[in-house]
């Protein structure tokens, strides 16, 4: 038979000891409830914040900057050279598929800052197609600049000069083929315009323009402006006169008589 002892407060010991056991799995089933709804950061304090939630990004969700078409003023006005650098790097190194570059401002630079320049155009990556318009007139080393794209496009009133070398006393002739020249004899700014000078002769005959304004139609007559307008009015052209012509056939060349 079995005895109960009696607490001291009149209730059974038994009955006490199931109470606390009863207090203890309660206790843990609101613990683990707890947890089911609390965040799982639980050291931050305060209202939950948007660093608390993650969204999944997409795995195709990548940069279109390479496949678009950009296009950037250059303002010749700008006279520290590191300024004008870094706007052209930041523009190739986004590395779009057509670039742009508007020439605005003044179109005088000095010589050796349109040399640098026209350098890093140059180095430009070999699947970007660059198209430079004049928004203003242009001289020396800002021509140079205008004719290192693929294409050019130029106000309609627009104009392009460059100036001619002078000719040192002691010098040859001072051509723009002379590559050695005695320091003496020549300043350092018409050392830079020979080279200025030495790369545009590779668009434009610079001994027979030297000295002139040339303006969009003797430009045009150059083939220095093959801007994307004019390729479309050509091309279409060149379609209208096939359309006008469907029968047009090559001449039948006569056989070659027999000699006898």
């Amino acid at each position: 038979m079995k005895i109960l002892i009696s607490s001291p407060s009149g209730c059974p010991t038994e009955v006490g000891s199931l109470c606390s056991e009863m207090n203890t799995t309660l206790t843990q089933l609101l613990s683990a409830a707890l947890k089911l709804i609390r965040p799982q950061n639980e050291s931050q304090q305060g209202p939950a914040t948007q660093t608390e939630f993650h969204f999944d990004v997409p795995a195709h969700a990548t940069p279109l900057i390479s496949e678009r078409n950009q296009k950037i003023h250059l303002n010749l006005a700008e006279r520290d050279p590191a300024r004008l650098l870094g706007i052209l790097e930041e523009a190739l190194a986004s590395a779009p598929r057509d670039l742009t570059i508007e020439l605005i401002g003044p179109g005088i630079l000095l010589h050796d800052n349109a040399l640098m320049l026209f350098e890093e155009l140059r180095n430009r990556p070999s699947d970007m197609r660059l198209h430079m318009r004049a928004r203003t007139c242009l001289i020396d080393g800002a021509v140079l600049l205008w004719l290192a794209g693929d294409t050019r496009s130029m106000r309609s009133d627009g104009w392009i000069q460059v100036s001619a070398m002078p000719v040192s006393p002691a010098s040859s002739g001072g051509g723009i083929d002379d590559v050695s020249i005695l320091i003496e004899d020549e300043e350092p700014a018409n050392t830079d315009l020979r080279s200025i000078h030495r790369h545009i002769n590779e668009w434009l005959p610079v001994q027979e323009i030297a000295g002139l304004r040339l303006f969009e139609s003797e430009l045009r007559e150059f083939g220095v402006l093959d801007d994307a307008e004019t390729s479309k009015q050509l091309a279409a052209l060149f379609h209208a006169d096939a359309a006008d012509n469907p029968s047009a056939e090559k001449p039948v060349q006569e056989p070659e008589r027999m000699q006898r």
